[in-house]
Order: C-alpha cells, then structure tokens, then sequence
C-alpha cells in the first residue's frame, strides 16, 4: 500500500515538470489570438485566423488546424484551401493542406531565427456552421481545441451580417471549468469577446443563438430540424454557468477548507500523542561524553538503550528501520570480536583470514552470531563470511516467465535461511538482556496514546489523500493544475509520512522511561563526542581512552572514518594487532565488504522471493457539446 502511495505522490509531482517538457521543436509562445467569425448567410461564413507567433529559437514554420469532430450540423464542411497571408512576408513554398480525418491542417513554411516576431492570417470558408431550427438560427462551434502553447490574449469576434441591432440574440463563451473567465460585448449586431492566458490544449467554444424572426431571411432550408430550441439555450446556459459556478467554488473554496479542517485535525492528535510520550526529563542536546557509559556489546547496547534488534533490522525487511544500520552492527560486532580476541585476524598477501579463538567464553548470543557468520567452520576468508547464506543475482537476471515459481521458491527458500538465522540472534540476544534483571527502559504505548497516534493518521493521510485526488482531477479531468497544486499535495503529504515512522517505532518499541531516557542520554553524549573528535580540544583528546573500544562503538554509530584519521594523525596505535591493523591497513575494507555480504544476499533473496518477468488533452468540461476543434504550433 505503501508503494502504490508513493507511487501516486511521484506521478502528482511529474504531472506540473511534464507541462514545461516539450517534444522536440522550436522554442515559442503565441502572444496573441484573433478569430473573426462573419456569418454572410445561413449556410455561409468564413473565419479569419489571426496569429503572433514570438520565437526564441530558429524555426522552419508555423501550422493552424480547423475540425469538424463531434456533433455538427448537417452538412457542416470547410472549404479548402485556406487563404493563408504572412505580414511583412512573401511565401517561397505554397502552404500544404492536410486532411485530419475530422479537419484540415494548414502548414506554413515561413522559417527564421531567433527573436523574430511574426503575424499569420488564415481565412477559411465554412458551409453550413450553423443549426437552423424552427425558432433559431444556432451557433455551437469550437474553433480552438488544440493550441500547442498558451495564449497571453484571446480575441473572438462573430459579425451576423443577416442581423439587426435590434435583432434578438445571445453569446456566451464557454471554456474549462476552471479556464480563463471571457468577457463578452455587443456592438450592434456584432459580438466581441475576450480572454486572458488560455492554457495549452484548452478549448474555446462559442455558444449563441438569433431569433428566426427578426433576422434576414434566407427561404426555407432543407437543414430545419424543426424544433423550438430557443427556451433549452437558455436551460443549457444556465447549467453550464450554475455547475461552472459550483465547481470553482468547490475546487477553490469548499475544498482547501475541508483539507484544511483535516489536516488540523490531524495536527491536533499528533500534538496529543507527542505531549503524552514526552519525557518529564529534559536533557541536553549536543553534550558530549568522553567516556563509555557501559562497556557492553554491540548487540546488547542496541537493544537495551536503543530498543534495536538485529532482526528488526534485516536486509529482507524492506521497511526495515532502527537506530542503526544492519551493516553498522554487524560491523561493529564482529570487530568486539576481533577485539576481545574471540576473533583473530591473520592477512597474507591476496586475503585475509579470520579464526574463532575461546568460544567457551563467549554467551549464547554471541556463539550464535559467529554461526551465522562463520557457518560450521571455525575459521574462514573476510570473502566467505555468511557463505552458507550466499545468493546471487544471476538466479533471475536473464530469467525467463516460465522460470518465476522456481526462481521465487528458491528465493523465498533463501529468504527464510536468512531470517531464521538473524531470529536466533535476537532471539538469544533477548534472553541474555533477561538475566540482567533490569529495570524496563521502554514502555509500551497506553491506548490512549495508540488511538491518538492512529487518529493522527487517519486524517493525515486523509487529507493527503482528497487532496491528491483533487489534483489527479483538476488535472485530467478539469484541465486545470498549477505549481500551487503540486506544492499543496506534497506538503499534505509531509505530516503523515514523517509521523507514520515515529508512530511504528513507538508501537513496536514502546517509549523510553525516565531511566531509559537517561541511558539514551548518555549515549548519544558519547555518539556526539564521536561525531566531533575531530575537532576536539588538544586536552579532550588526551583525556579519551580505551581506543579500541571507542573504535568498536564508532563502528557501530557510524564514525569509524573520524576516529579511524584522528589515530592515524596522532599515530596511536593498538596493542591488538588486528585491531591495529584495522586502522592502519586495508583490513577495515575488507571487513566493511564483509559485513555488507549478509545485506546483499538478503536483498537478493527478497529480490528473488517476489521475482516477475515485465509484461511487454481533455476539454475540461464546461462546454455544451459543440463540434468542431481547431489548434496552432510550430514546427
């Protein structure tokens, strides 16, 4: 769930980066679009396209388009050819006529270069564009559905010249739900309209009606459906504008403040929850320490002070997370190990070997991690560590489909080695911390907290959820999305997502009490000192001792490198000369390779476990159903 969740969030994302990627072309934008529609009788019109194109890179020309798809009148044609006119400029090749299927291109051979300005005009005849009912004449045309930029400015004008001053009539405008507002006017019998910013792949409709009667007459016509039209242009424009109305509203008003009121919900129990499992205690921040609080294993101290367990942090876990790393603490354990001795390290000139020495020393947790490492053996290559668990991408890189239930079988058969042997660690790990008989350093959650912190997520993520719905929305269906959107997505996103990861440490680990609290202090003064040894004071440094020991536990939080050059820069060196030779020599990437190999044949395991073989614009409402279409570009 989690993965089709994120998956979700990175195609919101992509969709606003997608608006500014182009296919390959020149660089552009249409400054300004004029369409002059004259209506010379009932069945004839011409409509005047007129284009300033601004160009910032070379170009070879400009192309226009007019359709006839969806429903339009009977009889509807265009006449071609176009009149096609460049200002300013003579046309060295005719303009090609393309025939759409459902309209015509017109493309305009007119190169240049960059910064050039130029105006194109295409005139086309039109048959037959209007619907003749028993009441009406009917104009419901698109003559822009396809512009491959956006437009600054948009001006539309229609001349009736069958019309009067006085003649009754109406025109409207209509584009996406959440496109650019027109602003229509009448001067006489003519209609002018204009708007600002039309989005690309946007479209324009023209929506208008003349009274039968008070026009010129033109004789009956063969096209008359014979029908009373007039009272259901007014029903249908009242629709478009009422639901254009509610869905801005909704989109830009009712919406936000729904999110929003979520969103505080979801503020407000994250507050709830993280006042209850705050602690009483304050500590300090960024002290240091500059000595061990306990000299304890690796494997213990992680789980006791940092309730992390080596199986909670699995390489086959995909969602694996904890105060360390797998690596780090496999890394770390092996070089106590090496550091008590229980481990010697003998290197020769191509390897280097590492023998298990005083087992009878050593706890049941510890035994069982040198048997996942060295297997049955009691000595071995840094390169076979964890060889019993050895598997290799190979088994499905070139696999074929008939192959996945073996390669899934075997990967799963992988898998569970792997997690039963990391368990039995655990496991003995768990039984070791009881014989201490400590006092708990980590509470589990109450249920009050519980439901409080699961309350947090509910409405977080269902905030991020509407919200990211609303966009997918606005964005195929509306035709309408901005930088705006995108951003408010994301940060809808941030509060669940960041909190989800505390909440599932919490259920799964509890929260530290006052004395775990302060243990957890302790250490992380210490992983402080760690982080900055170099660039402690001269006295700080010499106050530090037991060097092999603060190599282990830098290994294990992740400082090895810092503390690893401040002993190189000091020449300090070891009395054990593994561990010596850990600082000094290539050994410590021969152990950094080897504790990762647990990691990757864990990965690979998982990776084999669930092994498949790959099988090989919109309107944006708000229209009343007009025909027609028409685009711009260039090329």
């Amino acid at each position: 769930m989690k993965k089709i969740l994120y998956v979700l969030l990175a195609v919101m994302a992509c969709l606003f980066i997608t608006g500014f990627v182009k296919a390959d072309g020149p660089s552009y934008e249409v400054q300004s679009y004029r369409g002059t529609l004259t209506l010379e009788t009932w069945d004839d019109a011409t409509y005047e396209e007129e284009l300033v194109y601004h160009f910032t890179t070379s170009y070879n020309g400009q192309y226009v388009s007019l359709g006839s798809a969806g429903k339009m009148p009977q009889g509807f044609e265009i006449v071609i050819p176009p009149l096609v006119e460049v200002e300013g400029r003579t046309l060295s090749q005719e303009p090609e006529v393309h025939n759409l299927g459902d309209g015509y291109q017109v493309k305009i051979y007119n190169g240049g270069s960059a910064g050039d300005t130029v105006k194109i005009k295409v005139t086309w005849r039109l048959k037959n564009l209007l619907y003749v009912h028993q009441d009406i004449l009917l104009l419901n045309w698109k003559p822009i559905s396809d512009g491959d930029q956006e437009v600054k400015k948009v001006e539309l004008q229609v001349i009736p010249k069958f019309a009067a001053p006085a003649s009754k009539s109406e025109l409207n405008i209509h584009t996406a739900y959440m496109g650019a507002e027109a602003t229509v006017q009448k001067e006489e019998a003519n209609y002018k309209a204009t708007l600002e910013n039309l989005k690309r792949k946007e479209g324009v409709e023209i929506y208008a009606y003349w009274r039968k009667s008070d026009v010129a007459s033109f004789g009956e016509s063969y096209r008359d459906t014979g029908l009373m039209e007039e009272s259901n242009y007014h029903r249908t424009e009242a629709g478009i504008v009422q639901k254009r109305t509610w869905i801005r509203l909704f989109m830009k008003v009712l919406l936000p403040i729904l999110i929003l009121f979520i969103l505080l919900l979801a503020i407000y129990y994250r507050h709830r929850f993280m006042q209850s499992v705050t602690s009483t205690r304050v500590f300090p921040k960024n002290s240091r320490l500059y000595e061990i609080p306990n000299d304890v294993a690796p494997l213990l101290m992680a789980s006791i002070v940092y309730s992390t367990e080596l199986d909670e942090i699995s390489p086959t876990k995909k969602h694996a997370r904890g105060a360390f790393k797998f690596d780090q603490l496999v890394q770390a354990t092996l070089l106590d190990f090496i550091d008590r001795k229980n481990i010697i390290c003998e290197q020769y000139d191509t390897h280097t070997v590492l023998t298990i020495q005083n087992e009878d020393t050593l706890d049941e947790f510890e035994r069982e991690f040198l048997r996942l490492a060295f297997g049955s053996q009691k000595y071995c290559r840094t390169d076979d560590l964890f060889s019993d668990y050895e598997i290799s991408d190979s088994l499905y890189k070139y696999a074929s489909e008939k192959e996945q239930d073996a390669i899934r079988k075997r990967g799963k058969q992988a898998q569970d080695r792997i997690d039963a042997a990391i368990s039995r660690v655990a496991q003995a790990v768990q039984q070791k911390i009881q014989t201490f008989a400590l006092s708990p350093y980590y509470r589990p959650l109450e249920a009050g907290e519980e439901r409080a912190g699961r309350m947090c997520l509910f409405f977080g993520w269902a905030a991020w959820g509407i919200a990211l719905v609303a966009g997918l929305i606005a964005y195929f269906i509306l035709n309408w999305l901005s930088i705006f959107c995108v951003i408010y997505v994301l940060v809808m996103w941030i509060l669940p997502a960041s909190f989800q990861g505390k909440f599932t440490l919490y259920r799964r680990d509890g929260f530290p009490t006052d004395l775990g609290a302060e243990q957890r202090y302790y250490w992380d003064s210490f992983r402080n000192m760690l982080r900055d040894i170099a660039h402690l004071e001269e006295a700080e440094v010499q106050s530090l001792v037991l060097w092999n020991r603060l190599l282990v536990y830098a290994t294990l939080f992740g400082f090895a490198d810092q503390v690893s050059k401040v002993m190189k820069l000091r020449q300090i060196h070891l009395d054990n000369p593994s561990m010596d030779a850990y600082v000094y020599t290539p050994f410590r990437s021969n152990l950094i390779h080897s504790s990762h190999l647990l990691s990757t044949y864990g990965t690979t395991a998982t990776t084999a476990s669930h092994f498949t073989v790959s099988s090989s614009g919109s309107s944006g409402g708000g229209f009343s159903g007009g025909g027609g279409g028409g685009g711009f570009g260039a090329f």
